[in-house]
Protein backbone atom coordinates (compact mmCIF):
# COMPACT_ATOMS: atom_id res chain seq x y z
CA UNK A 1 0.00 0.00 0.00
CA UNK A 2 1.34 3.76 -0.94
CA UNK A 3 2.25 5.73 2.04
CA UNK A 4 -0.49 8.39 2.73
CA UNK A 5 0.02 11.86 1.89
CA UNK A 6 1.13 13.59 4.18
CA UNK A 7 3.16 11.02 5.89
CA UNK A 8 4.25 13.42 9.01
CA UNK A 9 0.97 15.73 10.25
CA UNK A 10 2.59 17.95 12.50
CA UNK A 11 0.32 19.94 14.76
CA UNK A 12 2.05 23.22 16.05
CA UNK A 13 3.64 25.85 14.05
CA UNK A 14 6.05 26.76 17.02
CA UNK A 15 10.36 25.95 17.30
CA UNK A 16 10.06 22.22 17.71
CA UNK A 17 6.93 22.06 14.73
CA UNK A 18 8.62 23.77 12.68
CA UNK A 19 12.53 22.35 12.66
CA UNK A 20 10.76 18.62 12.41
CA UNK A 21 8.76 20.05 9.06
CA UNK A 22 12.09 21.66 7.61
CA UNK A 23 13.94 18.51 8.43
CA UNK A 24 11.48 17.04 6.42
CA UNK A 25 11.01 18.68 4.21
CA UNK A 26 14.79 18.84 3.67
CA UNK A 27 14.75 14.79 3.39
CA UNK A 28 11.79 14.99 0.71
CA UNK A 29 9.24 13.33 3.23
CA UNK A 30 5.84 14.91 3.10
CA UNK A 31 3.89 16.63 6.11
CA UNK A 32 1.77 19.26 6.70
CA UNK A 33 1.26 21.55 10.16
CA UNK A 34 -1.58 22.78 11.54
CA UNK A 35 -1.32 25.98 13.28
CA UNK A 36 -3.89 27.09 15.33
CA UNK A 37 -2.75 31.06 15.08
CA UNK A 38 -3.22 33.21 11.98
CA UNK A 39 0.16 33.34 10.32
CA UNK A 40 -0.11 37.49 11.21
CA UNK A 41 -0.15 36.50 15.13
CA UNK A 42 3.26 34.65 15.35
CA UNK A 43 5.20 37.07 15.79
CA UNK A 44 2.92 39.35 18.24
CA UNK A 45 3.79 37.85 21.31
CA UNK A 46 7.42 38.10 22.84
CA UNK A 47 8.53 34.63 24.91
CA UNK A 48 11.31 32.93 25.36
CA UNK A 49 15.11 33.98 23.77
CA UNK A 50 18.09 32.47 25.18
CA UNK A 51 19.46 29.78 23.06
CA UNK A 52 22.30 27.28 24.26
CA UNK A 53 25.69 27.34 22.39
CA UNK A 54 24.62 23.52 21.53
CA UNK A 55 21.30 24.25 20.16
CA UNK A 56 22.58 26.78 17.60
CA UNK A 57 25.71 23.83 16.84
CA UNK A 58 22.92 21.53 16.63
CA UNK A 59 20.82 24.12 13.89
CA UNK A 60 23.60 24.98 12.19
CA UNK A 61 24.23 21.34 10.75
CA UNK A 62 20.95 21.81 9.33
CA UNK A 63 20.70 25.12 7.87
CA UNK A 64 18.82 26.44 10.70
CA UNK A 65 20.48 29.33 12.26
CA UNK A 66 21.45 31.62 9.29
CA UNK A 67 18.71 34.03 10.87
CA UNK A 68 20.08 33.80 14.91
CA UNK A 69 23.89 34.17 13.52
CA UNK A 70 22.79 37.21 11.51
CA UNK A 71 20.45 38.77 13.79
CA UNK A 72 21.11 37.87 17.60
CA UNK A 73 23.18 38.78 20.15
CA UNK A 74 25.92 37.21 21.78
CA UNK A 75 26.03 36.56 25.62
CA UNK A 76 28.81 35.36 28.02
CA UNK A 77 28.38 36.58 31.47
CA UNK A 78 25.39 36.54 33.82
CA UNK A 79 24.51 38.89 37.18
CA UNK A 80 23.54 37.95 39.90
CA UNK A 81 22.39 40.67 42.53
CA UNK A 82 21.66 39.70 46.67
CA UNK A 83 22.29 41.97 49.83
CA UNK A 84 23.07 44.97 47.67
CA UNK A 85 26.22 43.59 45.89
CA UNK A 86 26.33 42.30 42.12
CA UNK A 87 28.20 39.01 41.44
CA UNK A 88 28.95 38.31 37.53
CA UNK A 89 29.89 35.08 36.44
CA UNK A 90 32.00 35.03 33.35
CA UNK A 91 30.48 31.96 32.28
CA UNK A 92 32.07 32.27 28.45
CA UNK A 93 35.31 32.32 29.93
CA UNK A 94 34.93 29.16 31.65
CA UNK A 95 33.68 26.97 28.43
CA UNK A 96 36.23 28.65 26.02
CA UNK A 97 34.09 31.55 24.83
CA UNK A 98 31.24 29.68 24.24
CA UNK A 99 27.79 31.32 25.54
CA UNK A 100 24.52 31.70 24.60
CA UNK A 101 22.71 33.82 21.50
CA UNK A 102 19.38 35.58 22.45
CA UNK A 103 17.25 35.86 20.01
CA UNK A 104 13.45 36.06 20.72
CA UNK A 105 11.56 33.05 19.93
CA UNK A 106 8.44 34.97 18.48
CA UNK A 107 10.71 36.38 15.41
CA UNK A 108 12.66 32.76 15.33
CA UNK A 109 9.36 31.04 14.58
CA UNK A 110 8.20 33.91 12.22
CA UNK A 111 11.67 33.53 10.01
CA UNK A 112 11.50 30.26 9.79
CA UNK A 113 7.79 29.68 8.69
CA UNK A 114 8.51 32.25 6.19
CA UNK A 115 11.62 30.32 5.07
CA UNK A 116 9.72 26.96 4.96
CA UNK A 117 6.59 28.32 2.96
CA UNK A 118 9.14 29.45 0.33
CA UNK A 119 10.53 26.43 -0.02
CA UNK A 120 7.75 24.97 -0.70
CA UNK A 121 6.57 23.48 2.40
CA UNK A 122 2.73 23.70 3.81
CA UNK A 123 1.28 25.27 7.03
CA UNK A 124 -2.31 25.56 7.58
CA UNK A 125 -2.81 28.99 9.80
CA UNK A 126 -5.95 29.28 11.82
CA UNK A 127 -6.66 25.48 12.84
CA UNK A 128 -7.02 23.95 15.71
CA UNK A 129 -5.92 20.60 16.19
CA UNK A 130 -9.07 18.38 17.90
CA UNK A 131 -7.45 14.75 18.51
CA UNK A 132 -5.85 12.22 17.10
CA UNK A 133 -7.29 8.17 16.55
CA UNK A 134 -3.80 6.26 15.65
CA UNK A 135 -4.56 2.31 14.41
CA UNK A 136 -2.45 0.08 13.46
CA UNK A 137 -1.31 1.12 9.97
CA UNK A 138 -1.38 5.18 10.27
CA UNK A 139 -3.14 7.93 12.01
CA UNK A 140 -6.59 10.70 11.63
CA UNK A 141 -5.95 14.34 12.86
CA UNK A 142 -9.36 15.76 13.87
CA UNK A 143 -8.92 19.70 13.26
CA UNK A 144 -11.45 22.70 13.24
CA UNK A 145 -11.27 26.05 11.31
CA UNK A 146 -11.25 28.82 13.89
CA UNK A 147 -12.56 30.93 11.35
CA UNK A 148 -15.67 29.00 10.08
CA UNK A 149 -15.70 26.28 12.21
CA UNK A 150 -15.67 23.29 9.64
CA UNK A 151 -14.21 20.58 10.92
CA UNK A 152 -11.47 18.72 9.06
CA UNK A 153 -9.45 14.88 8.99
CA UNK A 154 -6.06 14.33 8.22
CA UNK A 155 -5.11 10.99 7.92
CA UNK A 156 -1.53 10.47 8.18
CA UNK A 157 1.15 8.05 8.94
CA UNK A 158 2.76 9.50 11.59
CA UNK A 159 1.19 12.08 14.26
CA UNK A 160 4.28 14.69 15.66
CA UNK A 161 2.21 16.61 18.93
CA UNK A 162 4.44 20.22 19.09
CA UNK A 163 1.83 22.53 20.25
CA UNK A 164 1.88 22.01 23.59
CA UNK A 165 -1.66 20.84 24.24
CA UNK A 166 -0.34 17.42 25.41
CA UNK A 167 -3.84 17.09 27.05
CA UNK A 168 -5.97 16.08 23.67
CA UNK A 169 -3.21 13.58 22.99
CA UNK A 170 -1.92 11.89 25.56
CA UNK A 171 -4.23 10.05 27.16
CA UNK A 172 -2.94 6.31 27.82
CA UNK A 173 1.00 7.65 28.47
CA UNK A 174 2.27 8.05 32.47
CA UNK A 175 3.26 12.00 33.42
CA UNK A 176 5.13 13.17 35.98
CA UNK A 177 4.13 16.52 36.99
CA UNK A 178 4.44 19.13 40.18
CA UNK A 179 3.28 22.17 40.84
CA UNK A 180 5.48 25.58 42.75
CA UNK A 181 3.13 27.20 45.60
CA UNK A 182 4.35 30.62 44.08
CA UNK A 183 3.75 32.44 40.35
CA UNK A 184 5.66 34.80 38.68
CA UNK A 185 4.76 38.03 37.44
CA UNK A 186 6.23 38.10 33.77
CA UNK A 187 6.74 41.81 32.31
CA UNK A 188 7.73 43.16 28.90
CA UNK A 189 8.89 46.30 29.21
CA UNK A 190 10.03 49.03 26.77
CA UNK A 191 13.43 49.21 28.23
CA UNK A 192 17.25 49.01 27.13
CA UNK A 193 18.56 45.87 29.04
CA UNK A 194 20.58 46.87 31.86
CA UNK A 195 23.51 44.42 30.84
CA UNK A 196 24.12 41.92 27.66
CA UNK A 197 23.37 38.99 29.52
CA UNK A 198 20.15 38.22 32.45
CA UNK A 199 20.47 39.45 35.92
CA UNK A 200 19.02 37.13 38.46
CA UNK A 201 18.10 38.93 41.98
CA UNK A 202 17.76 37.08 45.07
CA UNK A 203 15.62 39.15 47.94
CA UNK A 204 13.80 37.47 51.14
CA UNK A 205 10.83 38.66 49.67
CA UNK A 206 11.44 37.05 46.43
CA UNK A 207 12.96 36.51 42.93
CA UNK A 208 13.69 39.10 40.07
CA UNK A 209 15.05 39.11 36.67
CA UNK A 210 15.75 40.97 34.12
CA UNK A 211 16.09 39.55 30.39
CA UNK A 212 17.38 40.86 27.13
CA UNK A 213 14.63 40.76 24.73
CA UNK A 214 16.21 43.34 21.71
CA UNK A 215 18.12 46.47 22.48
CA UNK A 216 15.26 48.38 23.41
CA UNK A 217 13.02 45.42 25.38
CA UNK A 218 13.33 43.99 28.18
CA UNK A 219 11.99 41.00 29.81
CA UNK A 220 11.29 41.01 33.83
CA UNK A 221 10.16 38.51 35.91
CA UNK A 222 8.97 39.06 39.57
CA UNK A 223 8.07 36.30 42.10
CA UNK A 224 4.57 36.93 43.58
CA UNK A 225 2.37 34.85 46.53
CA UNK A 226 0.30 32.10 44.83
CA UNK A 227 -2.63 34.08 45.33
CA UNK A 228 -1.86 37.66 44.08
CA UNK A 229 -3.60 38.62 40.71
CA UNK A 230 -2.59 41.21 37.71
CA UNK A 231 -4.91 44.33 39.90
CA UNK A 232 -2.70 43.35 43.05
CA UNK A 233 0.47 44.46 41.06
CA UNK A 234 -0.24 47.79 39.72
CA UNK A 235 2.79 49.59 38.21
CA UNK A 236 4.55 51.76 40.42
CA UNK A 237 4.30 49.02 42.90
CA UNK A 238 5.90 46.45 39.62
CA UNK A 239 8.28 49.24 39.57
CA UNK A 240 9.39 49.99 43.16
CA UNK A 241 9.76 45.87 43.82
CA UNK A 242 12.15 45.40 40.55
CA UNK A 243 14.46 48.22 41.96
CA UNK A 244 14.19 47.00 45.46
CA UNK A 245 15.04 43.40 44.49
CA UNK A 246 17.72 43.82 41.80
CA UNK A 247 19.62 47.22 43.32
CA UNK A 248 23.39 46.38 44.30
CA UNK A 249 26.28 49.03 45.09
CA UNK A 250 27.53 50.39 41.81
CA UNK A 251 24.81 49.51 39.78
CA UNK A 252 22.52 52.17 38.25
CA UNK A 253 18.98 51.38 39.81
CA UNK A 254 16.60 49.79 36.73
CA UNK A 255 15.51 52.17 34.17
CA UNK A 256 11.37 52.19 34.24
CA UNK A 257 9.97 52.28 30.95
CA UNK A 258 6.23 51.40 29.34
CA UNK A 259 5.13 47.99 30.20
CA UNK A 260 3.94 46.07 26.85
CA UNK A 261 2.89 43.34 28.40
CA UNK A 262 1.97 41.54 31.74
CA UNK A 263 1.06 37.91 32.86
CA UNK A 264 1.49 35.44 35.65
CA UNK A 265 2.84 32.56 35.36
CA UNK A 266 1.81 29.70 37.37
CA UNK A 267 5.25 27.58 37.39
CA UNK A 268 4.29 24.27 36.87
CA UNK A 269 6.66 21.02 35.40
CA UNK A 270 5.83 17.73 33.68
CA UNK A 271 7.29 14.58 31.84
CA UNK A 272 5.40 12.14 29.61
CA UNK A 273 7.01 8.74 29.90
CA UNK A 274 7.24 7.61 27.03
CA UNK A 275 6.91 11.10 25.01
CA UNK A 276 5.05 9.19 22.40
CA UNK A 277 2.02 6.92 22.06
CA UNK A 278 1.94 4.69 19.57
CA UNK A 279 2.21 6.38 15.81
CA UNK A 280 2.20 9.72 17.94
CA UNK A 281 5.21 11.22 19.14
CA UNK A 282 5.68 14.25 21.58
CA UNK A 283 8.04 17.04 21.11
CA UNK A 284 8.71 20.65 23.25
CA UNK A 285 6.17 21.81 25.83
CA UNK A 286 3.66 19.00 24.46
CA UNK A 287 6.31 16.35 25.94
CA UNK A 288 7.48 18.06 29.07
CA UNK A 289 6.47 21.75 30.76
CA UNK A 290 9.75 23.14 32.02
CA UNK A 291 10.03 26.44 34.61
CA UNK A 292 11.41 29.59 32.95
CA UNK A 293 14.44 28.82 35.08
CA UNK A 294 17.57 28.99 33.27
CA UNK A 295 16.27 29.12 30.07
CA UNK A 296 16.13 25.71 28.87
CA UNK A 297 12.39 25.27 27.69
CA UNK A 298 13.07 26.09 24.04
CA UNK A 299 15.79 24.59 23.96
CA UNK A 300 14.76 21.09 24.58
CA UNK A 301 12.11 21.44 22.39
CA UNK A 302 14.69 21.90 19.09
CA UNK A 303 16.65 19.21 20.32
CA UNK A 304 13.35 16.95 20.90
CA UNK A 305 12.65 17.88 17.18
CA UNK A 306 16.24 17.40 15.92
CA UNK A 307 16.10 13.76 17.24
CA UNK A 308 12.36 12.58 16.21
CA UNK A 309 13.00 14.33 12.55
CA UNK A 310 16.08 12.02 12.22
CA UNK A 311 14.17 8.78 13.65
CA UNK A 312 11.01 10.13 11.34
CA UNK A 313 14.09 10.33 8.12
CA UNK A 314 15.37 7.25 8.43
CA UNK A 315 11.99 5.66 8.59
CA UNK A 316 10.10 6.99 5.67
CA UNK A 317 12.89 7.80 4.06
CA UNK A 318 15.63 5.56 1.59
CA UNK A 319 16.53 3.52 4.79
CA UNK A 320 13.05 2.34 6.25
CA UNK A 321 14.86 1.60 9.53
CA UNK A 322 12.76 2.11 12.42
CA UNK A 323 14.98 1.41 15.31
CA UNK A 324 16.39 5.26 15.65
CA UNK A 325 12.09 6.80 15.55
CA UNK A 326 11.54 3.46 18.33
CA UNK A 327 14.32 4.95 20.85
CA UNK A 328 13.08 8.39 20.32
CA UNK A 329 11.77 8.38 24.18
CA UNK A 330 14.82 6.26 25.63
CA UNK A 331 17.37 8.37 23.88
CA UNK A 332 15.43 12.25 24.90
CA UNK A 333 14.15 11.32 28.11
CA UNK A 334 17.49 11.48 30.16
CA UNK A 335 18.41 14.70 28.27
CA UNK A 336 15.03 16.62 29.49
CA UNK A 337 15.49 15.21 33.23
CA UNK A 338 19.01 16.47 33.29
CA UNK A 339 17.63 19.74 31.95
CA UNK A 340 14.46 19.87 34.54
CA UNK A 341 17.11 19.22 37.21
CA UNK A 342 19.09 21.82 36.48
CA UNK A 343 16.11 24.00 35.99
CA UNK A 344 15.04 22.83 39.55
CA UNK A 345 18.85 23.68 41.03
CA UNK A 346 17.83 27.31 39.57
CA UNK A 347 14.68 28.09 40.79
CA UNK A 348 15.65 27.11 44.71
CA UNK A 349 18.35 29.45 44.19
CA UNK A 350 16.18 32.33 43.08
CA UNK A 351 12.82 31.60 44.98
CA UNK A 352 11.61 32.69 48.35
CA UNK A 353 8.68 30.93 48.15
CA UNK A 354 8.89 27.24 49.35
CA UNK A 355 10.91 28.50 52.44
CA UNK A 356 9.40 26.93 55.70
CA UNK A 357 6.89 29.46 57.26
CA UNK A 358 7.98 32.33 59.85
CA UNK A 359 10.08 34.47 59.97
CA UNK A 360 13.61 31.88 60.95
CA UNK A 361 12.39 29.53 58.23
CA UNK A 362 12.85 32.34 55.79
CA UNK A 363 15.58 33.44 57.07
CA UNK A 364 17.04 29.73 57.00
CA UNK A 365 15.95 29.36 53.58
CA UNK A 366 17.72 32.64 52.12
CA UNK A 367 21.02 31.17 53.76
CA UNK A 368 20.89 28.32 51.82
CA UNK A 369 20.34 30.34 48.37
CA UNK A 370 23.56 33.06 49.50
CA UNK A 371 25.75 29.42 50.16
CA UNK A 372 24.23 27.89 46.70
CA UNK A 373 25.20 31.31 44.90
CA UNK A 374 28.59 31.44 46.55
CA UNK A 375 29.52 27.93 45.20
CA UNK A 376 28.39 29.12 41.79
CA UNK A 377 30.73 32.09 41.94
CA UNK A 378 33.72 31.40 43.95
CA UNK A 379 34.18 27.13 44.06
CA UNK A 380 36.17 26.59 40.93
CA UNK A 381 35.06 23.05 40.36
CA UNK A 382 31.10 24.32 40.72
CA UNK A 383 31.30 26.92 38.53
CA UNK A 384 32.78 25.24 35.79
CA UNK A 385 29.94 22.77 35.91
CA UNK A 386 27.50 25.64 37.01
CA UNK A 387 28.59 27.30 33.28
CA UNK A 388 28.59 24.13 30.95
CA UNK A 389 25.10 23.23 31.91
CA UNK A 390 23.71 27.09 32.15
CA UNK A 391 25.27 27.39 28.22
CA UNK A 392 25.10 24.65 27.43
CA UNK A 393 28.40 23.65 25.87
CA UNK A 394 29.40 20.06 26.07
CA UNK A 395 33.41 19.15 26.80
Amino acid sequence: MAPRDPIVCIVGAGPAGLVVAHLLHQAGISNLVLERQRADELRTRMKAGMIEHRTVELLGAHDLSGTIVAHGTRVGACEFRADGEAFVLDYARLCRGRGHSIYPQQELVGDWAEQLLAAGGEIVFGVEATGVEAHGDGAVVTAVDGSTGAATAIECEVVACCDGAAGAFTAGVDVASAAYPFRWLTLIAAVPPSTRGTIYGLHPRGFAGQMHRSPTMSRFMLEVPAGDGLDDWPNDRIWAELRDRLAAEGRSPIEQGELVERDLLDLRVRVCEPMQRGRVFFAGDAAHLITPAGGKGMNIAIQDAVELAAGLHERYGEREDGRRLARYSETRLPCVWRQQEFSNLMLSLFTSGAAPDGAEGRAFSYGLRRARLDQIVNDPLFSRWFAHAYAGVDG
